[in-house]
């Protein structure tokens, strides 16, 4: 375990710029959301956007297009907006395959040549996988209180349990995509390939899930999304946090992290 934390350290000092740049953007960026919705609302742009909707857009999205056009929706959409998503997707994939990148630059055969297991490699990078996108939610949700705080027009209800059951999917889904990541560093023999092959197939499925809500004969399909287990619009309209969803999501994250460990400790270095 100790070893798991002293790698740990390590991958957190080595990262601590980028991180901490994305940690600005992202609060700048939820904080401005929540400076936009107010202007909106106090000058009811909302209701002048939600006339001028096409009926045919009414149809195919139905009332999620208009809860967007919202107070609400705006303040939320910072955690469902696919930038948003993917910096975070590409985060996650970059911390679960670093063992891969390690075994690339042979900085791994300088840390085994000491007393150190094999699980602890991967031990470190689990514990990031949890930590790292739990802290980044985090901070963002700070900021959306914040701002909220100081910028939400007077009367306007503040929708914390929403904000909060979106950071709390939206952490399920990142370690999903992670725990899927590690699985596939601990096999494969490049970073590059395996940072890329899950990033390509993340966005496949993130399409897929795009497609099924407004082409029902993908449906089916897209239950072997992780995008379909965060449903953020149906929050946004009211529907509370699926607790199976989050269920789904972390057993896929835990069952890519026990293959990863199987892998790994039979892989050759």
């Amino acid at each position: 375990m100790m070893a798991a934390l002293v790698l740990a350290r390590h991958s957190l000092r080595r990262s601590r710029a980028l991180l901490l740049v994305m940690l600005g953007v992202l609060v700048v960026f939820e904080v401005a959301l929540v400076a936009a919705a107010g202007t909106l609302h106090e000058s009811g742009a909302f209701s002048s956007f939600a006339a001028l909707v096409p009926s045919f857009m009414r149809e195919m999205f139905g009332e999620s297009l208009l809860v967007l056009l919202s107070f609400t929706g705006v303040v939320a959409l910072g955690y469902f907006h696919p930038v948003i998503i993917a910096a975070l997707a590409a985060l996650t994939i970059a911390i679960a395959t670093e063992p891969v990148g390690e075994i690339e630059t042979r900085f791994l055969d300088a840390v085994l040549a000491r007393p150190v297991r094999r699980a602890a490699v991967l031990g470190r990078s689990a514990l990031l996988l949890a930590l790292v996108p739990a802290f980044v939610i985090a901070v963002m949700l700070a900021a959306t209180w914040l701002g909220l705080r100081l910028l939400a027009p007077y009367g306007v209800a503040v929708p914390a349990l929403l904000i909060l059951s979106l950071g709390a999917n939206l952490w399920a889904l990142l370690l999903c995509l992670g725990g899927v990541a590690l699985a596939v560093g601990a096999a494969a023999r490049r970073r590059s390939t395996a940072a890329g092959l899950v990033g390509v197939v993340a966005l496949a499925l993130f399409l897929v899930e795009y497609v099924a809500r407004i082409w029902k004969p993908a449906v089916s399909m897209a239950r072997l999304s992780p995008f379909h287990y965060y449903d953020a619009m149906a929050m946004v309209m009211g529907r509370p946090l699926p607790a199976v969803h989050v269920e789904v999501l972390l057993f896929v994250a835990v069952s890519g992290g026990a293959v990863a460990f199987v892998l790994f400790s039979r892989r050759d270095l």
